[in-house]
């Protein structure tokens, strides 16, 4: 093996011994392989590009579907009632809806919200009016639920009750008022 290996060096032995280097075949070389590197380098960008639009466009489209369901739920703005359910819950609702009315109404009549009592009530009837509020995000979002809707009667039923004793209270305050006159 090491004959044809001396065999070899001796035949190419001018074009081995080379005192200086060939500078043209260095260059190209290097051009070369700056080139290759280049290549790359705009490949790389190619993809980066491609990959950053790529993300951009995922996000757009993400941005765009939560503003639509968002501008559509604000547009309908439509709350699921107790008539849309059943027709009957939503006449019994109405008439719900009519006696506590009519119950303010009495109530309203006297306007004595300096008596402790009073402003007490008032404050339930308050805090009645956030759970009737809050079953009815309930309601549009599990839609028909027996507890729902008897949540909703049952503050519908506490409110007349709370209005019936304002009510009683505002004519024991008028009973006490007219009889301090009888004595005087």
């Amino acid at each position: 093996m090491s004959s044809d290996l001396e065999k070899y060096l001796q035949e190419q032995r001018s074009a081995l011994d080379v005192e200086s280097p060939d500078d043209k075949a260095i260059w190209e070389g290097v051009r070369d392989g700056l080139h290759r590197t280049e290549l790359r380098s705009v490949r790389k960008r190619m993809w980066i590009r491609i990959r950053n639009m790529a993300a951009l466009v995922i996000i757009l489209i993400s941005v765009g579907y939560m503003a639509i369901d968002l501008v559509s739920e604000h547009r309908s703005g439509k709350t699921l009632t107790l008539a849309d359910l059943d027709q009957e819950l939503g006449s019994r609702e109405k008439e719900y809806r009519i006696l506590v009315n009519l119950k303010f109404q009495e109530a309203g009549a006297y306007n004595h919200v300096d008596n402790l009592i009073i402003a007490e009530l008032l404050e339930e009837i308050q805090k009645l009016d956030t759970i009737y509020e809050q079953t009815l995000k309930d309601l549009n979002e599990l839609g028909y639920n027996e507890q729902v809707i008897q949540t909703i009667f049952d503050t519908y039923e506490k409110k007349i009750f709370l209005l019936e004793l304002i009510i009683l209270e505002n004519n024991k305050i008028k009973n006490h008022e007219n009889n301090q006159d009888l004595f005087l």
